[in-house]
C-alpha cells in the first residue's frame, strides 16, 4: 500500500484497491514472500538479509518466519557454498583475513553462527 500512497493515491482508495485484488487472488502476502525467499536463496543470499529486505516492503514478521520455516531451506549449505564459491579451498591464513571472511558472508545475510561454523571449519 506504500507504494500506491507514495504515488499520489488516497490511503482509502489505495486500501480498497488491494481489497479487491486480494479478494480475486492477485494479490498475496505469502505468495509473495515464498517467491522472494527462493530467488533470494538461489542469488545466494542468507536469511539476515532476506528479513530485512521482506520487513522493507511491509511483510509482517510472523508471516515471514511461517514462510521460512514452511519452506525448509538449507542456510548452512548455501553459506558453505556462497563461500567456496568466493574462497575455494584457501584456509584462512590469519585473524585480517578471518575478519574479512566474516564480513563477506555478514554482508550477504548470514547469521553468526553459520558464519564462524563454517570460518573455524575452514
Amino acid at each position: 500500500m506504500w507504494k500506491l500512497k507514495a504515488r499520489g493515491l488516497d490511503e482509502a482508495v489505495a486500501a480498497q484497491v488491494i481489497g479487491e485484488l486480494q479478494a480475486a487472488g492477485w494479490q498475496d502476502e505469502r505468495r509473495f514472500a515464498e517467491s522472494f525467499i527462493r530467488s533470494h536463496h538461489a542469488r545466494g543470499r542468507g536469511p539476515v538479509k532476506i528479513r530485512f529486505e521482506l520487513r522493507q516492503k511491509g511483510i509482517d514478521d510472523g508471516l515471514i518466519e511461517q514462510v521460512m520455516q514452511s519452506l525448509d531451506l538449507d542456510w548452512t549449505a548455501l553459506a558453505r557454498e556462497v563461500y567456496r564459491r568466493k574462497y575455494g579451498g584457501r584456509p584462512v591464513p590469519d585473524r585480517n583475513e578471518y575478519g574479512r571472511r566474516y564480513r563477506f558472508l555478514a554482508q550477504r545475510g548470514f547469521e553468526k553462527e553459520q558464519i564462524r561454523t563454517l570460518l573455524d571449519d575452514s
